[in-house]
């Protein structure tokens, strides 16, 4: 019975709550995810979080707040389709997590595996990629797992930035056709993200992400729902209003058109009514007048406004014109020619004649008849007069022209003529004539020529003429009586006066003034040009004080650009250390150039030493134009094309090349590659042909166990061989090598029996040439081949063990080993039973124990500038021996404590020099390797390092 009625599925037996249906599918075809089917399955809890109160807020988006809980207990699993579910969903969201926030959390994860760190090492990383079985579709996996680790690991740890690029690594070897991103991604989804704190971390966060999808739109469903609504009532509310206002208006207008028509018909029925009808005409007939009238006014004073702007336009136009012929007046003064006074004006053409360039006009207005004359005067004429009035042999430049006491000249060449009563005046084009009236004339002596003067007195002004017969220049100076009477003053300040000679501008003390004014003309050779200057005192005392003005100034000038030169030049050079000279330098920051001598500018400052660091600069080829990167320290003065980074590359490589070099010994040549690749390929060939014959059944069996690493295979060809000829000495130190790597059967009885079969093939081939080949082309082979590999490293560790007795070397190559697989067993078993044999009583025993004990010890004893240190073993597995001693410089361990005297001997036969004088029956001895002094007592013949107590 199958219920229809939802009232009868309540009683129907076939009701199930919460019921799923399950679509069942072979194994082999279920491409879900693991994380799908547990969440499929129902296993992965809800509330899975460490704060319960975590969801038990609420929020606000919208303006809208929100209960969580409400929305948590709305978003919880639903097993219906994404297509029929209304809420969001968890698993929706699990694959939206950032793969570097699961890569992230999966390194923690691992960091706080036992013991809990901040890196992950290689135990981590090797437990890690069991869990997770990397590269699982991958030939030689673990190799593989291995390998990325020892690319990526430091000091065989992995930082969180090292954990990202190893899982980088994996996918790219797992999905080498995806893009780096999507293998990642594929490669994270199938393996760590089954980590129970990851997984626990991703359900966290997928619900966390879909909790707030699912808040944001049930504020947003809120917020537009309340919109919605808001408007609906704003519509109706409107459409009430406007409804409400059209009804009000319209009674308005029905009891307004009511009343109106009841006073209407009152009015009209009184004879008050007609009257103030018959008021309103007029007073509209009274409106219409004044309107047009106001017009009428308006648009009058607008024609008057137009032709004020008209005016003011012409006035400003004439302004303008008058403004430029102001600015083309060069000179301008009032002179006095006979009884007439006259203003004369002397400018260019303005600019409506440029066409005349360089003509100037003279116009000379006469106050007493109002009349303007005016003569036009080109370049030529204008030179002409101002070069012979001036007295100069050269001609002048506009500037030395137009200056006022030079355009003065051209007023001196106007002259008059009284026509009729009515002053006239002409321009004189002869020579000028000085005005005034000759006072005096006489013969003066000045820088070795004689010249005449002459001397001209107006009511405005003194001029002096002085005329030189033998070279015929003519020199011109002249003071204003305004300035004769300022400088007899100045005169009488100083003292140059005396009481009687203040009236000497008055013309009764004419001569005076004279002779007064002779001994202050001076004559000298002109400080420009050839030819010699007229001047007087004042104007001589003038030029001197400019000159100084000018000096003074020119060296504060001075001092100032030097002060802004030296700040300048702390900021462009620098001081740099040349290595070749062992010296400074200092060099240019804008040029490049480099000088030896300290820059004059910065004077007694010194530049600070070059910081110590590194620089990047560019070198530019001049011929070619290439632009070469180099990198430089000033402050030591070395140069280098590699960077720090590149230099630390090569160091690294080196390191690693002498690192492989110890381990596998001299680099091989191309014949024994030759020779070892040869006989490689043929043992597999001649044993496929011949499988009985001894030979082929060695070289066959070190083939498998030294290159392939097929141990079950060969075992089987060893004992073979074994069985063949079980004294022969290569067989038995190969199959003793083998039984040791493979750890097979009780350790002790294996150890004890390989012991016994390298004790015997020793005594067959002491010098153990007869194994020399196959070490050479199986045992190093392998390791230059792949020399990452652990097992390969194992072989050949046992070959310097057993064979060679070589036991330091044996030593480093376990080490290195077990730093590309600390979790290798075989390695690791065989490192400790090679340890606890190498001391006293032991197959290995040494003088002392490995040199890798030295880094786990700590020092008991040192003497002073000794070599030799006491050190102590925490870890020593063997009790008894844990005190040992250690040369630092020879790196030589042992048990028992050096002969001192046999040591002290040989410091002073090898390394030793007496040192000072004797004092007493000590002798002082000066270690040259150690840096320290010890002594020898004559009488005791005993070595000693103090002094001790001298007499």
């Amino acid at each position: 019975h199958v219920a229809v009625d939802p009232a009868e599925a309540v009683h129907s037996p076939l009701h199930i709550e919460s019921a799923r249906i399950w679509k069942m599918i072979p194994r082999d075809e279920d491409t879900r995810p693991p994380w799908r089917r547990e969440y499929d399955c129902g296993t992965v809890p809800w509330n899975d979080v460490d704060s319960p109160d975590e969801y038990r807020r609420s929020a606000e988006h919208f303006r809208v707040r929100s209960d969580l809980e409400v929305i948590e207990r709305s978003c919880f699993d639903s097993p219906y389709p994404a297509e029929h579910r209304v809420h969001q969903q968890r698993v929706d969201y699990f694959e939206s997590i950032p793969v570097a926030d699961v890569i992230d959390e999966a390194f923690e994860t691992v960091c706080r595996w036992h013991p809990v760190g901040k890196l992950v090492d290689n135990v981590k990383w090797a437990k890690l990629s069991r869990k997770m079985r990397f590269l699982s579709n991958v030939k030689n996996s673990k190799h593989e797992i291995d390998m990325a680790f020892v690319r990526h690991n430091l000091d065989r740890k992995l930082d969180l930035e090292r954990f990202h690029a190893i899982f980088e690594d994996i996918a790219s070897t797992q999905h080498p056709s995806l893009p780096a991103q999507e293998a990642v991604s594929k490669v994270v989804w199938a393996s760590i993200v089954m980590l129970p704190d990851v997984k626990k971390m991703m359900w966290n966060e997928a619900k966390r992400m879909s909790i707030e999808v699912e808040v944001r739109r049930v504020c947003a469903q809120t917020r537009i729902a309340a919109r919605v609504r808001a408007r609906q009532h704003l519509a109706r509310y409107l459409e009430a209003k406007a409804a409400a206002v059209v009804i009000a208006s319209r009674v308005r207008q029905y009891l307004a058109r009511l009343f109106v028509t009841k006073l209407l018909r009152h009015l009209r029925e009184s004879e008050e009514y007609k009257l103030r009808t018959k008021c309103a005409r007029a007073i509209q007939t009274e409106w219409r007048r004044y309107f047009w009238r106001s017009r009428f006014l308006g648009h009058q004073r607008e024609m008057l406004e137009d032709r004020r702007r008209k005016i003011a336009e012409l006035r400003a136009r004439l302004r303008e014109k008058r403004e430029r012929e102001q600015a083309a007046i060069v000179y301008r003064d009032i002179v006095r020619i006979e009884h007439v006074f006259s203003a004369v004006t002397i400018y260019f053409y303005d600019e409506c004649h440029l066409d005349r360039a360089n003509t100037m006009v003279i116009e000379v207005y006469v106050p007493a008849s109002k009349e303007t004359f005016r003569f036009e005067l080109d370049e030529g004429t204008i030179r002409e007069t101002l070069r012979s009035a001036a007295g100069s042999g050269e001609n002048l430049s506009w500037d030395e022209m137009l200056r006022s006491e030079v355009l003065c000249h051209l007023s001196k060449r106007l002259m008059l003529r009284v026509v009729r009563g009515r002053p006239i005046f002409l321009f004189s084009r002869r020579n000028l004539v000085e005005q005034g009236v000759l006072i005096d004339k006489r013969v003066i002596r000045a820088e070795g020529a004689m010249f005449i003067l002459s001397t001209f007195r107006s009511p405005h002004e003194v001029v002096f003429y002085t005329y030189q017969p033998k070279s015929r220049e003519q020199l011109r100076a002249r003071v204003t009586a305004e300035k004769l009477r300022s400088w007899i003053d100045e005169s009488s300040q100083s003292c140059e006066l005396t009481a009687s000679d203040l009236h000497l501008i008055h013309p009764r003390n004419q001569d005076k003034l004279v002779e007064w004014l002779v001994k202050r003309v001076v004559v000298r050779n002109h400080p420009i040009h050839d030819g010699m200057q007229l001047l007087l005192q004042y104007e001589a005392e003038e030029e001197r004080i400019t000159k100084l003005v000018v000096k003074v100034q020119a060296q504060w000038r001075r001092l100032k650009s030097k002060r802004t030169a030296k700040d300048k030049a702390l900021g462009r050079y620098e001081k740099i250390f040349v290595r070749e000279y062992r010296t400074f330098a200092y060099r240019d920051l804008e040029t490049g150039e480099r000088q030896w001598s300290k820059p004059k500018l910065l004077g007694e400052v010194s530049l600070a030493d070059p910081v110590d660091e590194w620089r990047e600069e560019v070198s530019c080829d001049p011929e070619t134009g290439v632009a070469t990167r180099y990198f430089v320290n000033h402050a030591t003065g070395q140069s280098s094309w590699f960077s720090e980074e590149d230099a630390a590359r090569m160091v690294q490589r080196r390191f690693r090349q002498k690192h492989e070099s110890d381990i596998i010994g001299a680099k091989i040549q191309l014949p024994d590659i030759v020779k070892a690749v040869k006989f490689i390929q043929e043992a597999r060939g001649k044993y496929e042909q011949e499988p009985t014959r001894l030979a082929n059944i060695v070289n066959y069996a070190l083939l498998t166990h030294c290159i392939d690493l097929d141990f079950v295979k060969a075992r089987v060809l060893y004992g073979e061989a074994m069985m063949a000829s079980p004294r022969h000495p290569l067989i038995c130190r190969a199959f003793g090598i083998f039984l040791l790597a493979t750890r097979h059967g009780p350790p002790a009885e294996t150890f004890q029996r390989v012991c016994r079969m390298l004790n015997d093939a020793a005594v067959v081939d002491p010098t153990v040439s007869k194994f020399d080949s196959a070490a050479e082309i199986y045992f190093r082979w392998a390791v230059l081949v792949n020399s990452k590999n652990p097992l390969v490293l194992l072989n050949y560790a046992l070959l310097y063990q057993c064979v060679y007795k070589k036991y330091d070397i044996a030593d480093k190559i376990y080490r290195t080993a077990l730093s590309f697989d600390p979790c290798n067993t075989l390695v690791f078993e065989n490192y400790e039973l090679f340890t606890s044999q190498r001391y006293p009583g032991g197959e290995y025993e040494c003088a002392g124990p490995p040199i890798s004990v030295v880094n786990r010890s700590t020092i008991l004893e040192t003497k002073t500038g000794s070599e030799w240190s006491k050190r102590v073993d925490p870890e020593c597995p063997r009790p008894g021996f844990e005190v040992f001693y250690y040369n630092r410089f020879t790196k030589e361990t042992r048990f028992e404590a050096p002969d001192w005297d046999k040591w002290y001997k040989m410091r002073v036969s090898t390394r030793s020099k007496i040192v000072g004088s004797k004092t007493g029956s000590l002798v002082e001895y000066f270690d040259t390797r150690t840096e320290t002094s010890f002594f020898y007592d004559l009488l005791t013949k005993r070595y000693q390092e103090r002094p001790g107590n001298l007499n």
